[in-house]
């Protein structure tokens, strides 16, 4: 499983459980990005990830552990449709939620990212773990 079909994978996900949100991948161009959603996003993107020592004498196969985050912007801060709920929220829609040849995900930190003029931003990632293996 590839690094855009993890990320499609979440996607879908959110979508099917926060339905009255925005839900997508993270813009090519977060700059330029504009919040017009009347409630809010989430936005899907890949962090990165680590890979373990190869055990194997003639051939690589290693844990490759890979972390995405979702970026939750909202227009509140604490009611029903702000940015504390949809943390909780997404943290409980993704928290073992399973992709094909990959691990359960796992929360592993929310974080402020920024606030302006009203819209906040927090993030909160995640990691699974996949097998990287020599295929030459």
């Amino acid at each position: 499983m590839n690094i855009r079909e993890i990320e499609n994978s979440i996607i879908e996900q959110l979508k099917t459980s926060f339905p009255e949100v925005l839900v997508q991948g993270f813009p090519d161009k977060p700059s330029q990005f504009v919040l017009l959603h009347p409630i809010g996003a989430l936005l899907v993107h890949y962090q990165g990830s680590n890979y373990t020592t190869t055990q194997a004498l003639s051939f690589i196969t290693q844990e490759n552990k890979k972390e995405f985050s979702i970026t939750v912007i909202t227009r509140h801060l604490r009611d029903n449709n702000g940015a504390y709920e949809y943390i909780d929220k997404v943290k409980a829609a993704l928290s073992g939620f399973s992709i094909d040849e990959c691990t359960s995900l796992i929360p592993t930190k929310d974080y402020f990212i920024s606030e302006n003029a009203g819209i906040w931003q927090y993030g909160i990632n995640f990691t699974l773990k996949t097998q990287n293996i020599q295929t030459i």
